[in-house]
């Protein structure tokens, strides 16, 4: 018996596709944000001979964001640091197991990142980035938003696990499994 009638599977499925190529789009334009902010840097230096005072700080920030959110994008395409070898030499029920482990420990991070991250901010509401007076819950935000979504992805990974399903099933991400 399915988890969820068909219907709600398909929505299910549709609504995790659009979070998956939201948060893709969200690393795209950190990427291109920081790339931009650093060529007008160099360019403003360099050619003009005026350096702009919040450029450094904000390719700092913009490097938290891309990171934080490109580490679940990894997580979820299976591009982390592969664990072939260790599961190499595995029966097809020990390499579920030892995926299910490996899923329950990305969990455990996403949860040390949130609960951590709730304490730093306590201290942090209150205080401005010194370059851009950007409030610094804005500048960590994205360790927030990342470690949610690794939080999911791994959720949504260990239900496929449990139901029999491949790592991610490619039904979310859209990619064939060789």
């Amino acid at each position: 018996m399915a988890a969820f009638p068909a219907p709600r599977r398909i929505i299910m499925r549709r609504a995790f596709r659009l979070l998956d190529r939201s948060i893709e789009f969200l690393v795209f334009a950190c990427f291109l944000a920081i790339v931009l902010v650093g060529t007008a840097q160099v360019f403003n230096r360099y050619v003009l001979n005026l350096s702009l005072s919040w450029s450094e700080e904000f390719q700092r920030y913009g490097h938290v964001w891309l990171v934080f959110l490109g580490i679940p994008v990894a997580y979820r395409r299976g591009m982390h640091i592969g664990m072939e070898t260790l599961a190499g030499g595995l029966s097809a029920r020990g390499k579920r197991i030892f995926q299910f482990v490996i899923d329950l420990l990305w969990c455990a991070l996403a949860l040390a990142l949130l609960i951590g991250l709730g304490q730093l901010m306590q201290f942090l509401n209150f205080q401005r980035s010194p370059g851009m007076r950007l409030p610094m819950p804005y500048a960590y935000g994205g360790i927030l938003i990342g470690a949610g979504y690794m939080l999911l992805i791994g959720l949504r990974r260990i239900v496929d696990n449990l139901r029999g399903l491949p790592p991610e099933s490619d039904e979310y991400s859209g990619q064939v499994t060789p």
